[in-house]
């Protein structure tokens, strides 16, 4: 039990508990409900119990490793980059919930006899909350697992950076893998069911079409981005540590 005790350990095991408890609350299985199965999230008592346990172990870890932090300056450029880097990544994906993640664009055209044609465009957009607000709750229940490597970058990279500057780098690396997964996995389905495809629909009647056009928006190429930047990271410390064991 003696690995419990290193603030790095502690750190590391909260940022994994917060991604393993909001993965399993996104999940729905189909409950008998009178005479049909309706999806429910049944495993959502068990994630909101690792929620609390992963703040339990980031308090716990924070305070053990505190006596280290008088000591200020980090002693490697690597590492104060590294630091930088997961902030910069965590508050841009935190921001990219905000921001479009879907842009569409409705054109009905119509050809009648008597009106003629016409065209009409509308334009909407999707943020990450509405996203989660939306009917398609598979989509939106996934966006917080963007605020879950949001959190690991703005918060437990900088935590563990300062707590065990001598010994971060393989615990580093995992925690930019598991921002970068996190993040990552939000977008590959929103992009598998959102993004990039054309609906055409024929009226009874009438000689016309529908069309819907979905691209992606400014919140999901950022949110992209960052998944990709903190995964090269994790590439980067990754190899680091190879060569200093070599």
């Amino acid at each position: 039990m003696r690995i419990f005790k290193n603030s790095g350990v502690l750190v590391c095991s909260s940022a994994f508990l917060l991604a393993l408890g909001t993965y399993l609350s996104t999940i729905e299985v189909p409950v008998w409900v009178g005479n049909e199965h309706e999806p429910m999230r049944a495993y959502l008592p068990f994630g909101f119990f690792l929620w609390i346990l992963a703040l339990l172990f980031l308090v716990y870890g924070t305070v053990s490793g505190a006596r280290k932090l008088p000591a200020a300056q980090l002693r490697t450029v690597f590492l104060r980059v590294s630091l930088i880097v997961g902030l910069t990544l965590g508050v841009l994906a935190l921001t990219s919930t905000f921001l479009p993640w879907v842009i569409a664009e409705r054109t009905e055209p119509f050809i009648e006899t008597r009106a003629g044609t016409f065209n009409v465009g509308r334009y909407y957009a999707l943020t990450g909350f509405d996203l989660m607000t939306g009917i398609n709750h598979m989509e939106g229940d996934v966006i917080s697992l963007v605020f879950v490597g949001a959190i690991i970058g703005i918060l437990h990279i900088p935590l563990l950076t300062l707590l065990e500057r001598e010994r971060t780098d393989a615990m580093g690396a995992f925690l930019f893998f598991l921002g970068g997964i996190s993040i990552i996995g939000p977008v590959a389905l929103v992009y598998t069911h959102r993004i990039w495809w054309i609906n055409l629909k024929h009226w009874i009647g009438v000689l016309g079409f529908s069309v819907m056009f979905e691209s992606p928006g400014m919140g999901f190429l950022i949110a992209t981005s960052c998944a990709i930047g903190l995964i090269a990271s994790g590439i980067i410390t990754t190899i680091k540590l190879a060569r200093q064991r070599a």
